[in-house]
């Protein structure tokens, strides 16, 4: 089985998503997968145009010629692609957004009745592409109705893409996963999120039980310790 993973994180390896993504990756390897990480941040990748030349004078292919050429040759190939992006004011980064505007030619302008979802509308796909999806997020707030929106977003997309959402891996308080010099203290959660990757593979899905530990907590002591966490790192930093 082939996973395309896209890191849309501006910071790229030094981000708590790129921590999640790495672990998740490397259970589903465990578990028999190929699996290949792209981060958006390092693609030569300009923005949708939205000028439908890739509907029309030139189909399939996009008048810019950039790293989503091939990009889009690797998702079409792919049989499950992961989406980590952390959480940009309730909905995910810019650079994610491009990435999947940049998509735009995998489909042919016609209007037709969705096959999937009675009652919607849809284009039809140029050439086939992956059949599952996974969401990968992280957020500085404590409470898990920050992914409100960015998980409705793309179970949406999934939805009327063809796609099965079959999982979701979402962190909340999550800057200090990027900190390099703390993984040892979450050492137990990025185990548990590598049991989560092998499961995706294995059963297609993650367990009731295994969801559950993914959303405990990682620092005791409630919402107000974490304001004082939090805090006392900016103040340090406006020093």
């Amino acid at each position: 089985m082939k996973v395309l993973a896209i890191n849309g994180s501006p910071r790229a390896q030094n981000s708590g998503t790129f921590r999640l993504l790495e672990a998740l990756l490397g259970g589903m390897e465990e578990a028999g997968a190929t699996t290949e990480l792209l981060h958006a941040k390092k693609l030569n990748m300009e923005p949708c145009n939205g000028c439908y030349q890739c509907w029309v004078r030139t189909p399939g292919v996009c008048v810019h010629h950039d790293d989503m050429t091939g990009v889009i040759e690797t998702y079409n190939a792919s049989d499950f692609v992961i989406f980590g992006t952390p959480v940009y004011h309730c909905s995910m980064t810019g650079i994610m957004k491009t990435f999947l505007d940049r998509l735009l030619p995998r489909y042919e302008p016609w209007l037709i009745p969705h096959p999937d979802v009675p009652g919607m509308t849809g284009h039809p796909p140029r050439w086939s592409g992956p059949d599952r999806m996974v969401l990968v997020s992280t957020c500085g707030f404590p409470e898990f109705e920050t992914f409100d929106a960015l998980r409705a977003t793309f179970r949406q997309i999934a939805r009327l893409h063809g796609m099965r959402y079959v999982g979701e891996v979402l962190r909340t308080f999550g800057e200090p996963l990027a900190n390099a010099r703390l993984t040892p203290l979450f050492s137990s959660y990025l185990a548990a999120v590598r049991r989560a990757g092998q499961h995706l593979i294995e059963s297609d899905g993650i367990p009731a039980e295994l969801q559950a530990e993914l959303r405990h907590d990682l620092f005791p002591g409630g919402k107000e310790r974490l304001y004082e966490l939090a805090n006392e790192h900016w103040s340090r930093l406006r020093r």
